[in-house]
């Protein structure tokens, strides 16, 4: 028989579990999912097993398995609904446990905005529940909603006294939403405090090193992420955090450093998830546009995306999939991806999906005109999906690749005038601090008048192997 224990966890919350030990193993459920640690499907299974009818726990799984953008383990997620709303009926739940569960429910419904606004909307009348914070801006960064990140975090972080155990992990939050929205400084103060307060942050590092990034300071950008004992615990997002040091080394013309992170780090563990197939085909393609030979790194990336072409969850991921094919010549593989969006566009039930797929489709039929040589119409096409992009969902520095491929097109294509125009905004939205901009634009004031020549620019190599 169950017993009303009537106890909080780490955000001061009540939770219905049955036991102390289920307590507890939430608790580091809670502290894991925020790390962003290995350890964190562990936890919850200790959670589970130490009490099958927790609710919140089953309801919380399945919001993590949606958040990994698989179409196979939607039926995982529906079972841990069911869990989920068995355990209620069984056991009377908070109204905060059902909410969550409710989330769950419009996110397997194809309704991922409303279920970040019912996840927010528990933040109203719970402003330290963690659990909520942390899923509504897992969903809001994949929606690609910036503003509505930060909003919400805005109304609760000042609540989170240094004395919250979990103050520094929020922070973390915080620096990367503001990051995204363009407040820079801001965001590197918070990000800075959050590792100080919770030194196992590794979204909050990570938030600092966009900032750097973004304000182009490379080499504090390799300072920042000298030691890879900071994120030792962390799960995939480790390989994100390689993968940005790999950017400032690129930077900074080390190629050589970054096929050796490339090979040893981001693509150490050959992984299908779409965020680290992500990380290597963003890489590579950074490479072959600075005239860099990846020989056949391609290949490994492709063969891993060849599984993903017919997934439809996640338009950045399906973008990042046909990248990933086109690298390795697979032409006809990602047109499927591309016609795929296109249908898309029409006939899918989410209208986040539509939304996001109908500039995701300019993207993508982009690449491959990219591919193929047809510089003009990847111009045209890339230029047309241009301010879209952020509907996808991803980074600034991660979206960064289809500005990149635009600019690229623009140059091949010969039309220098726009491309130096948007290489100027490009600059300053950095603050003038762009290595990348700052070459292409010296090459181009060098006015080559024919095609041939701006196709000599474009493929003279923007940095040197050491």
């Amino acid at each position: 028989m169950y017993h009303d224990l009537s106890c909080h966890d780490l955000s001061g919350d009540r939770i219905t579990v049955a036991n102390d030990a289920a307590r507890l193993a939430w608790n580091d459920t809670l502290e894991a999912l925020l790390a962003h640690a290995a350890a964190t499907p562990e936890h919850l299974a200790r959670t589970l097993d130490a009490d099958p009818g927790f609710a919140l726990a089953h309801a919380a799984k399945g919001l993590m398995l949606l958040s990994l953008a698989r179409p196979e383990l939607l039926g995982a997620a529906r079972d841990c609904l069911a869990k989920a709303q068995t355990a209620m009926v069984q056991r009377q739940a908070t109204r905060r446990e059902r909410m969550v569960t409710e989330a769950l429910a419009l996110w397997l419904a194809d309704a991922p905005r409303q279920a970040a606004q019912r996840l927010e909307a528990i933040l109203d009348s719970h402003p330290f529940d963690v659990l909520a914070l942390k899923l509504s801006h897992g969903l809001r960064f994949m929606l690609g909603d910036q503003a509505e990140m930060l909003a919400s975090l805005r109304r609760v972080v000042p609540g989170f006294a240094e004395s919250h155990p979990l103050s520094g992990y929020v922070n973390g939050c915080y620096a990367f939403a503001l990051e995204e929205q363009g407040f820079y400084a801001e965001a590197e103060r918070a990000g800075r405090r959050a590792v100080a307060l919770s030194p196992r942050d590794a979204w909050g590092r990570h938030a600092v090193a966009h900032v750097l990034e973004m304000t182009g300071r490379t080499e504090e950008g390799v300072a920042w992420l000298g030691d890879s004992r900071n994120w030792a615990h962390a799960n995939n997002l480790r390989f994100h955090i390689v993968w940005h040091l790999a950017l400032f080394r690129l930077e900074r013309g080390e190629t050589a450093e970054v096929l050796r992170l490339y090979d040893e780090d981001i693509r150490g563990e050959q992984t299908d998830d779409y965020r680290d197939i992500a990380n290597g085909a963003s890489l590579l393609a950074r490479l072959d546009y600075a005239g860099v030979d990846v020989g056949s790194r391609w290949e490994e990336l492709a063969a891993k995306a060849e599984g993903r072409v017919h997934d439809g969850r996640l338009v950045f991921a399906d973008l990042h999939y046909a990248l990933a094919l086109l690298g390795a010549g697979q032409h006809d593989a990602a047109e499927t991806i591309a016609r795929g969006l296109v249908e898309d566009c029409h006939a899918h039930s989410s209208g986040e999906r539509r939304e996001a797929a109908r500039n995701g489709a300019l993207a993508a039929f982009g690449l491959i005109a990219f591919h193929e040589g047809d510089y003009a119409e990847a111009s045209r096409l890339l230029g047309c999906a241009r301010n879209g992009l952020v509907a996808i969902g991803g980074s600034h520095a991660q979206r960064d690749l289809f500005e990149q491929a635009h600019i690229e097109s623009l140059i091949r294509s010969g039309c220098h005038d726009r491309a130096n125009q948007v290489l100027g905004e490009r600059l300053a939205r950095r603050g003038g601090l762009n290595l990348y901009a700052a070459r292409r634009l010296v090459q181009l004031r060098q006015r080559p008048s024919s095609r041939t020549a701006a196709l000599a620019i474009a493929a003279t190599p923007l940095a040197i192997a050491h």
